[in-house]
């Protein structure tokens, strides 16, 4: 029986993952910026799960929803950093505040709540952060280029994060999903559109038309696995469809360093 904090389970991978730990029976502090969206799990799962406020951006809320959890679960094993949104809009027509939002809340956010939690998983000797990222994290594309800029910082923050904690019994897990029917698209802010990104936000429009969307019950279990698992992945990529943008995104980054590697050498050469 393990003892989580969840970010973001008003729903999607939030929501799925709190709910199959519940379901095995373990106990976990289900946040979200409000509190009715996760107060009906106490009706099903009554004291196994802590309803909680949390939103990310606030530091006295993210220190609070810990201490809560603590006090009621004897200590912390799982942190489950799910809360987050999306950006639409060419890099040029993005606001100043629509940047800086997304940035306090996919990653200021993430930080804020993994720095005050790691002295609670430290007691554990043996803990689990997992932080979501995106496919997105791997590779940018046209008009999502905050969102992903959002996504590789956190992928960042963990590949180093790992290494650090690690000796302390801590292991950290990056999420990487592709299209999940996670009403993600719901939350997503969009700039206005100019006129030199209209054909673009046209093109990537119908990309999102055409996409299909799978079930994130399933790649919550293949998250449980992962925090179950005595040698869980650094990175794991959730979904055929993002896997194989995965293997695009290295092999085009192979090709490209090769193709350059005279250069590279180069500029060293007369040391």
């Amino acid at each position: 029986m393990k003892k989580w904090l969840i970010s973001g389970c008003s729903s999607g991978f939030g929501r799925a993952i709190a709910m199959a730990a519940l379901k095995r029976g373990d106990r976990v502090a289900a946040a979200a910026r409000r509190l009715e969206d996760v107060a009906d799990l106490a009706d099903t799962f009554g004291a196994a799960v802590r309803p909680t406020v949390m939103d990310v951006t606030s530091p006295e809320q993210v220190r609070a929803a810990l201490d809560g959890a603590v006090r009621q679960f004897g200590g912390l094993e799982v942190l489950v950093n799910a809360a987050g949104y999306g950006l639409q809009g060419a890099i040029e027509d993005v606001t100043d505040p629509q940047i800086r939002q997304i940035f306090e809340t996919n990653v200021f956010g993430l930080f804020d709540v993994v720095r005050a939690a790691l002295p609670h998983l430290r007691k554990q000797g043996k803990a689990h952060i997992v932080n979501f990222s995106s496919i997105g994290g791997r590779m940018a594309v046209p008009l999502v280029g905050l969102y992903s800029a959002t996504k590789f910082a956190v992928e960042g923050f963990s590949e180093a994060l790992a290494g650090e904690v690690a000796p302390q019994g801590i292991r950290v897990t990056i999420i990487e999903p592709g299209a999940f029917a996670t009403h993600f698209a719901r939350s997503v802010v969009e700039a206005p559109t100019s006129a030199p990104y209209a054909a673009a936000t046209a093109h990537i429009a119908q990309i999102l038309r055409d996409l299909k969307f799978a079930d994130p019950t399933q790649a919550a279990n293949i998250v449980l696995k992962a925090v179950d698992s005595p040698d869980p992945p650094l990175r794991l990529v959730l979904g055929e469809h993002a896997l194989g943008i995965a293997r695009d995104a290295l092999v085009n980054s192979q090709a490209e360093l090769e193709r350059w590697q005279a250069w590279s050498i180069e500029a060293t050469s007369g040391q």
